[in-house]
This record gives C-alpha cells, sequence and structure tokens, in this order.
C-alpha cells in the first residue's frame, strides 16, 4: 500500500493562518485583561525610619518600573503576573530584591545606607505593631542596635527614651517601661510571647540581643492587643526577615571586653530561593570577674551560648514559617551579697571594700543561676482579598536551677531547680474594610505548667502550679481625614490557676484560683503636616498576682521574701509567717490600670524630635518592700513583703536627633517620672531617677580607604532619687533588736535599708569605621571611671557598679 502526500493549497493555508492569528489574538485579549494587578508601597531609610524620595523600583526582567514621589511613595499598575520580584535601589543605599504576590499586604521598603552593618528589609503590610495605630512605638536606632548588642537586652532597650533598667548585679538586667518592669511589661519575641520565670528583679529574660535585628517598644497599656500583664508595656523583638530569592549572605563576628576580659563570637547565615528561605544563628559569650575602679566583684562571671534557625515556604496566598531558638546561660551572683550572721551583714553592708573579695577569676561559684530557654514556633499566613488570617503555635520550655552558698553536699544542689512549659496559640483576622473601618478580630490562649523538679532538700519557693488562659479582642480603626484616625479596642480574658505546694513542715496545700477581666483603649492619630505627628491613647490595663507573688517563701539569692498570703501583721506590725493564708482571709485582687499616653513627633531635615508625657494609675498594685533583717541557718539577710497598694506614675520622656551639617549631629534622650502610694501618702522605692544624656557624634564617607568612619561621645547623667521613702539601716534594726524597740508599731510605712546613691556622671566614647567588608567598632564605657550605685540595683547595699570597660569588636559581611 502506498501512502499518498498533499501539500496544501492556498485555500487551506489562509484558513491556518487566520485560525491562528485569532488565537493569538484571543489569548492576547485575555492576557491583557490578567494585566490589572499593581503594587504600591513606602520607601524608608533604615537608620532613620523616614520616607526615602524619588527611590527606584522595577519588575526583575522587564521593563516596568517607576519612581518615588517626595514622600516615598511609589506605584506600579498593569502588571500581567501575580508573583515578580521587586528591586529596589537608591544612590548610596543597599540594593533589596523582594519577591512579592498579588495576595500579600502591600510592602514597606527599608533601605540601609551603604556604610552601615545592617542590610536593608521589607515589611509586608503594617510593621509589628500591628493594629494600634495610636500607641506611641519607639524604635532602637540602627547605631544603637549595633554599638549594643553585646550587652544585656535591658542594657540594649535602655536606648530607648522612657526605658530605664532594674537590675541585681551586673548580670541581671531587666527594662523598666515608665517605672514599671518585670511582670508588667510583655516581651514579644518574634511574635510570641516569652514566658519565664518573670518575677522578681533576678530573673532577666532569657533572650541573646547579639540575634535581635529589630527592637521596639510600646509605651501605652497594650493588654488589648497583646493580653494581661502590659500595664506598662510592650517590647517588640524581630529577627531579620526571611526573603525568597536571596543570594547566601551572612556576617562573622568578634569582640573583647577589658572589664571581665570577656570574649563572645556570633555567626549568622541566610538563603533565599523560589519558594522557600533559610536562616540560622549563632553566639557565644565568655567573661570572668568584673570590676568597680577600685575592686574586684568577686563570682561575678558569665557564660552564654545561643543559637536560633528559621525557615520559610511560601505558596500563591499562604506562608508557613517556622522558628527555633535555644539558650543556655550560666551566671554569678556577687559573693559579697551572703553574708554569715548579723555582724557579717552590717560588715558587708559599711565596708568600704566588699568581704569575701578575691582575684580575677573565669570560675562561678555559688550564689549562682544556670537558665535554659527553648522556643519553637509554628506560623502560618493566609491572603485574601483585602483580608489576612494568621494561625500560630509556639512552645517553649523553660528550665531554671538557683545555687546558694550552702553546707556540705548541699552546697552543689539547686535551692530552686523549677522547669515551665508553655504552650499558645494565636488566631489573628485582619478582616476587610466594613464601611469605613478596618481592624481585627482575635482569640489568644495560653496554658502553662510549671514545676519544681526533687531534689534540692528545702522547701520549695514557689509552688507547682497550672495557667489556663483565653483571651478575645477587637480593634478597629477609622480613617475620619486624611490627617486624622481614630481606633477602638475592647478585650476580655479569663485565667484559671490550680496551685499545689508545701509548708515549712512539708504538709500539702492546694488552691484553686480564678480571675477574669475587660480592657479598653481608644486612640486618636493626627498628621497634622507631613512632618508633624500627634498620637494620643488612654486604655485600661490588668494583671492577675503571679503566683509567686501569693506564695513566695523564704530565701531567694541575697534575700528572704514573702509573698501576700504568706505572712501577716499583728496590731503592733509585727510580722506572722506561721501559716498560709486563703484569699478570704486576705483578699489578693487583680491589678487595675488605667493609663493615657500622648506623644508630639517633629521631623525636618534638621531634627527629629518627639515628647511624650503619661499617667499611669495602678490599683492594687503589688509591691515589694523592706521589712527588716532576720537569721536562718543559712545566713543573715534583708527581707522582703509583698503588700498592695494604689499607685500613681507620671512622667515624660524626651528624644531629639538634630543634624547640624552633613558630618556633625547630636543626640539627646531624657526622663521624668513622679510615682506615689496615693492611698497612704508615701513614696515607693525602686523608682528610677530622672536622667539627661546628650551625644555629640562625627560621621563620613569615604576616608582614606574607609568607606565609613562615624565616632562620637555620650555624657549621660543621673541626678539622685529625692522621692524615695525613709531610711531605716541594718544596724538601726539590729540596735532596735538588742533594746527590744519595736520601730513599726506606731509608723508602717516604706522604708529602705540605704538612703539613695548620690547623682552621677558617665562618661562613653564611640569610633566604627568600615573597610571593604569588614566593619570596625572600639567602645570606651565609664570613660572616667567613676564610683557610683546605681539606685534601682538591688546589690547596690553591698557593692559599687563597673569601672571603665574597653571594647574592640570585628565584623565581616559577605
Amino acid at each position: 500500500m502506498k501512502i499518498k502526500f498533499h501539500t496544501l493549497d492556498s485555500y487551506m493555508l489562509k484558513v491556518c493562518l487566520s485560525s491562528c492569528f485569532l488565537l493569538i489574538s484571543y489569548f492576547s485579549v485575555a492576557q491583557s485583561n490578567d494585566c490589572q494587578y499593581k503594587v504600591e508601597g513606602t520607601m524608608y531609610n533604615l537608620s532613620n525610619q523616614q520616607p526615602l524620595p524619588y527611590g527606584n523600583v522595577h519588575i526583575a526582567g522587564t521593563q516596568k518600573g517607576a519612581v518615588a514621589d517626595e514622600f516615598g511613595h511609589f506605584e506600579i499598575t498593569d502588571i500581567c503576573m501575580e508573583e515578580f520580584d521587586l528591586i529596589f535601589s537608591f544612590v548610596g543605599y543597599k540594593e533589596v530584591i523582594h519577591h512579592h504576590d498579588i495576595y500579600h499586604e502591600l510592602p514597606k521598603i527599608y533601605l540601609a545606607p551603604t556604610d552601615v552593618n545592617l542590610e536593608s528589609i521589607v515589611v509586608e503590610g503594617e510593621q509589628i505593631i500591628g493594629d494600634l495605630q495610636s500607641g506611641t512605638v519607639s524604635s532602637i536606632s540602627v547605631k544603637d542596635l549595633q554599638q549594643n548588642q553585646s550587652g544585656s537586652l535591658g542594657d540594649l532597650a535602655s536606648n530607648i527614651s522612657g526605658v530605664t533598667v532594674i537590675k541585681t548585679g551586673q548580670n541581671v538586667v531587666k527594662p523598666v517601661i515608665h517605672g514599671l518592669s518585670s511582670n508588667r511589661i510583655l516581651i514579644i519575641n518574634n511574635g510570641v510571647r516569652h514566658e519565664f520565670q518573670n518575677w522578681g528583679a533576678e530573673h532577666a529574660p532569657e533572650i541573646d540581643p547579639s540575634l535581635i535585628s529589630n527592637l521596639q517598644v510600646i509605651k501605652g497599656a497594650a493588654t488589648v492587643r497583646y493580653g494581661p500583664d502590659a500595664l506598662g508595656g510592650v517590647l517588640l523583638i524581630d529577627n531579620p526577615p526571611l526573603e525568597l530569592m536571596q543570594p547566601l549572605r551572612g556576617a562573622m563576628a568578634v569582640m573583647g571586653k577589658s572589664n571581665g576580659n570577656s570574649a563572645e563570637g556570633s555567626m549568622e547565615l541566610q538563603k533565599g530561593f523560589e519558594r522557600t528561605a533559610v536562616m540560622a544563628q549563632v553566639s557565644w559569650l565568655q567573661q570572668g570577674d568584673l570590676s568597680t575602679p577600685n575592686y574586684q566583684l568577686t563570682n561575678t562571671g558569665k557564660k552564654e551560648k545561643s543559637l536560633a534557625l528559621g525557615a520559610r515556604y511560601h505558596f500563591a496566598n499562604v506562608d508557613l514559617n517556622f522558628y527555633y531558638s535555644h539558650f543556655d546561660q550560666e551566671l554569678g551572683i556577687l559573693r559579697a551579697s551572703v553574708t554569715g550572721n548579723l555582724d557579717d551583714l552590717i560588715n558587708a553592708i559599711e565596708s568600704e571594700v566588699p568581704p569575701d573579695t578575691q582575684r580575677f577569676s573565669y570560675q562561678i561559684n555559688n550564689p549562682k543561676q544556670t537558665v535554659k530557654h527553648d522556643l519553637f514556633k509554628l506560623k502560618g499566613r493566609w491572603n485574601g482579598q483585602n483580608q489576612l488570617l494568621e494561625m500560630q503555635y509556639a512552645f517553649q520550655i523553660n528550665q531554671r536551677q538557683e545555687f546558694d552558698v550552702r553546707r556540705g553536699t548541699n552546697n552543689s544542689r539547686p535551692a530552686i531547680d523549677l522547669e515551665l512549659f508553655s504552650h499558645t496559640l494565636d488566631i489573628d483576622w485582619k478582616h476587610p474594610q466594613i464601611g469605613n473601618w478596618t481592624g481585627s478580630l482575635g482569640v489568644q490562649t495560653l496554658y502553662q505548667d510549671n514545676n519544681n523538679i526533687p531534689g534540692t532538700n528545702t522547701v520549695p519557693f514557689v509552688p507547682n502550679y497550672n495557667n489556663s488562659r483565653i483571651g478575645v479582642y477587637m480593634i478597629e480603626n477609622r480613617q475620619l481625614s486624611q490627617k486624622d484616625w481614630i481606633e477602638l479596642g475592647i478585650r476580655y480574658d479569663y485565667q484559671f490557676s490550680s496551685v499545689i505546694g508545701r509548708e515549712p513542715d512539708n504538709d500539702i496545700y492546694n488552691n484553686d484560683i480564678n480571675y477574669q477581666n475587660a480592657s479598653v483603649t481608644f486612640g486618636y492619630r493626627s498628621e497634622i503636616t507631613p512632618d508633624q505627628t500627634f498620637r494620643t491613647n488612654i486604655g485600661t490595663a490588668w494583671r492577675p498576682p503571679n503566683i509567686s507573688e501569693l506564695y513566695f517563701f523564704g530565701r531567694h539569692q541575697s534575700t528572704i521574701e514573702y509573698g501576700l498570703l504568706r505572712f501577716e501583721l499583728d496590731e503592733n506590725n509585727n510580722i506572722i509567717t506561721n501559716n498560709i493564708l486563703t484569699e478570704k482571709e486576705k483578699p489578693a485582687p487583680s491589678e487595675m490600670g488605667l493609663k493615657w499616653v500622648s506623644s508630639y513627633q517633629w521631623r525636618s531635615p534638621v531634627w527629629d524630635a518627639e515628647l511624650t508625657g503619661y499617667v499611669n494609675y495602678v490599683a492594687n498594685y503589688i509591691y515589694s518592700r523592706p521589712g527588716g533583717i532576720t537569721t536562718t541557718v543559712r545566713g543573715a539577710f534583708p527581707f522582703f513583703l509583698f503588700e498592695q497598694l494604689d499607685a500613681l506614675f507620671a512622667g515624660a520622656d524626651f528624644s531629639a536627633h538634630v543634624n547640624h551639617n552633613k558630618n556633625w549631629y547630636s543626640e539627646i534622650r531624657a526622663n521624668y517620672l513622679w510615682a506615689r502610694d496615693v492611698g497612704n501618702g508615701d513614696y515607693l522605692i525602686g523608682i528610677p531617677p530622672t536622667n539627661i544624656s546628650y551625644g555629640i557624634n562625627f560621621k563620613k564617607r569615604k576616608w582614606g580607604p574607609l568607606s565609613s568612619i562615624e565616632s562620637g561621645i555620650m555624657l549621660n547623667y543621673f541626678f539622685e532619687q529625692g522621692r524615695a521613702p525613709r531610711v531605716i539601716s541594718v544596724r538601726d534594726l539590729l540596735d532596735a533588736k538588742l533594746n527590744e524597740e519595736n520601730l513599726f508599731a506606731e509608723d508602717g510605712s516604706n522604708f529602705d535599708f540605704l538612703p539613695p546613691p548620690d547623682d552621677y556622671l558617665l562618661a562613653s566614647l564611640v569610633w566604627s569605621a568600615d573597610y571593604k567588608p569588614l566593619s570596625f567598632l572600639f567602645k570606651v564605657e565609664n570613660l572616667l571611671n567613676s564610683s557610683y550605685r546605681t539606685y534601682t540595683d538591688r546589690l547596690r547595699y553591698f557593692a559599687d557598679d563597673l569601672g571603665i570597660n574597653f571594647s574592640l569588636s570585628v565584623k565581616y559581611k559577605f
């Protein structure tokens, strides 16, 4: 059989060509109908958070792009693709590539100048502050972040106006916002409530500041958005965002310090693929005994190790994020804070040089703390049309051991051995716009299991307990005009706690406690001009008593403490600690706060200034105050009592950045706080004093072979706290005890063991430079080697604070 082939005649050829043309035309029209996507956003200068005008952006592989306007805003229309890469650039700034799709929120682009260590970043949607548009939010500057990441989280946060610190010696530092600390400040670490043994001044948050890329502080009562415990404010901490389609990049850094002869190092890596992105960070630190200008601070060494891993997987309108971090710390507590008898205690407080002062050593003996903290987080994010749904589960393990100076084999056993498991599940829905209102609804749940590990050979200082909490909230925003916005928020929380512990005679006690409350907030924000912004927010907040505040009993490091239900006062103000009281015998209601915060920000090419004023009334404020001195088999110690009162906090913060010319600029910060027990007309102990700081800086690009150089000097003046309680010294208490005299029979008001320290001036010097991929930082702290004591330091009774410290760091980026 033969097969015969025929060629197409002219008619068939015309039909085929016409069909192909129509088909191509159809798809072209269909494609053109799909070219209705657009992307818009705002470009900012990462260093000062100000809009970056006339920056460039274009879609990779195309000619389509735009130039930002004078306010940094850009818009690209008629985009045909659902997913694409955006390339942002500006002369003198680091380029950034961002993978975007039409389902995600509009991006904010933060371009880093070429002479800073940080990389440019992109934030999709609102910044981490979320729905709280009227809240007063302050961020740490890029310069302060780079220069202070080798300290503690508290020291790093104190570079923000309105934030100070409370300490137990030099290694345990906690942030204070407007006079409130510990359980009244929430720490949101990478979107997760950081859960740890957050009671007293002796427990610092287990977070490595060297791994932080962004730190913000919400100064208002942020309970509505973040839950109970935020009476003072919120610390928001972020690691670098995970970007897709990014080349491998990273950094390695080493640092040495003279005070403590410390060495530390860190490394970070990040890589973005088409659908995934991964990151890893690791750091370590070894520090020996610290020193004052005149003597060693024996047993103040520290060891730290930390690790963080992150991964992101991207779908068309869904993102999955995984994060894990581990923090391991061992730190010593000043040996002179532990004494053997009352005479030794008096000697320790009155001596110019603390007793038991030894030569420098890296060895960490008792008293000391060892802490391990692990965080696992899984977060899913669905981007719909004009709406966003986020679900996040987090699991945390906090293991804490505290070793006291004890006799015999007990010295090697921890006196406190606690293990805290925390589970949180958060759901947040940013709903489509309803009329002129936008906002979100959310549910947050928490379950905690806190247990004492057997083997301490002592009555547990804190009982075992389980906490269960659920909260629901709604926050709505409305734009009144092009310049004015209002917001309303409401929240309800219910918490149930089950407690089981031991009496001093080892009899078991148990109790079930529940607390519930509602919180509301109202805020207003006005963009008076493009350079001036006014914010005001008033809101209620609440905090249930921490289990530790109810049941504290016995020795804890350098002090003895008694919780609200572990003591009572007789008619002569004598302290009775024989049994545990019930809530009926001694009610312990929740703290209830009402805080009003207003701020005014004024920006110009010459300066950027912000003034914040606040008033915070806290009813049923739980307060730890000195109660006297006592002796136990472990030695002689001052003891503290937990009581409740009505407190009022009021004050103001001021910060300014002033550009004198192209190379010179100044920075000014000032904090003022007034606090009082309004029910009894008494002063509170441990309130941070007024302080003012001023820094003058020189900055220049291209200095010989260096790509940039910067130097500056900072002066920080701390006033003496003139609003402090009366003073009753340990010697006065001992004399009264010997004479059988009751100093509190007629006057049970607050007192302190020592008067507030004198005012003092601290000076620091900083020099930094960049040479190709290397960055150098040289810093001198306490430049004048001044002797001083910090009023908010629990160990100021025994020793001075740190003397001069030289530090040098080198960082390599690739």
